[in-house]
């Protein structure tokens, strides 16, 4: 009989400085010498049964600039996710110097590629560089077709104008949904199902996959221009509501960017790019209250992305073995 193996293994919760708030997330170890198939892998992914579960491949090199992860929802590897990304930062940061540029040069490396991160210890939040190839697709719904697509018809006549569709990258798209109080907002359900809108969405940022719904207030800014958001996040996936979701923050972010800078938002006269920042408070109504920071920097003339980061805190909630 062959000798099990024995991983480490922790979980986090990230977007949150309290245990038991935020986005669990799985994170599973593979020292130098270890290995596991990707069906393995999916099979701890379904046990820890969370949104996410990552695996870390550890280097011989500790001082190693690039890690690989692996992400796995419970039936499908994901090539990228937002806090499983921000919640790797964290742990490859945990024994790095305590400046507040820690992990800068530094890489992760995810099935969408090479993705920066950097750890500031002072705020305690490690902050990850977002691939993005932001599409808005042609389609924009009515309040009157979301209602027939999935959104509650009195919640629908409650929607502040048409409903945008974007994907951050191929196959990430979410629908942008603004209402015009928290109040209202807590009273969120249902989602809109991609089946309603086939053929009515760009190829190929989307082909019949994933598709959220994002339902958001604008809480104004605050005094250093930080825009203020309240959101909640439903997939079309059995109408399932996520506490905090990165890549539907990042989308939000640059479709939120790229309207302030249309409607003439303002920047300094001499840069040739306009930074936008925002603070989005996500999983309230749920109980588990997260806190996620965007920030996206756009060419001032073409409005082209240049750049999105995602930013969070994360807490260690367990640590144990898997045996496999």
């Amino acid at each position: 009989m062959s000798t099990p193996t024995r991983l480490q293994y922790e979980t986090l919760d990230v977007f949150t400085t309290s245990r038991y708030a935020g986005n669990p997330l799985g994170v599973v170890r593979i020292p130098p010498g270890n290995t596991l198939t990707q069906a393995q892998k999916q099979t701890i992914a379904r046990e820890f049964n969370y949104s996410e579960t990552i695996f870390i491949h550890e280097s011989e090199d500790q001082g190693a600039a690039e890690h690989r992860i692996d992400i796995f929802m419970t039936d499908a590897e994901l090539p990228f996710a937002g806090h499983p990304t921000i919640g790797a930062a964290h742990i490859l940061s945990a024994h790095q110097s305590s400046s507040s540029d820690s992990g800068i040069g530094r890489k992760i490396i995810t099935k969408a590629g090479p993705i920066p991160y950097k750890f500031d210890a002072e705020r305690g939040m490690a902050f990850i560089e977002v691939p993005h190839d932001f599409h808005a697709h042609s389609h924009q719904l009515s309040p009157e077709e979301a209602a027939g697509a999935g959104v509650p018809a009195s919640l629908a006549k409650k929607i502040l104008g048409p409903l945008s569709v974007v994907s951050i990258v191929k196959e990430l798209t979410f629908v942008m949904v603004e209402l015009p109080s928290n109040e209202v907002l807590s009273t969120v359900s249902g989602s809109v199902d991609a089946t309603k809108l086939r053929g009515n969405l760009d190829h190929p940022w989307f082909t019949g996959g994933l598709l959220g719904t994002w339902y958001f207030v604008n809480n104004g800014r605050k005094e250093d221009g930080t825009v203020q958001i309240s959101a909640r996040m439903v997939t079309n996936l059995g109408a399932l509501e996520d506490p905090a979701t990165g890549s539907a923050a990042s989308a939000f972010s640059v479709f939120w960017a790229k309207k302030v800078l249309s409607e003439g938002g303002k920047s300094a006269s001499d840069s040739t790019s306009i930074t936008t920042s925002f603070e989005i408070k996500q999983g309230v109504d749920m109980g588990r209250p997260s806190e996620i920071k965007t920030e996206v920097e756009l060419e001032k003339g073409t409005g082209d992305v240049k750049r999105v980061v995602l930013g969070g805190s994360a807490v260690q909630v367990m640590k144990g073995e898997i045996v496999v």
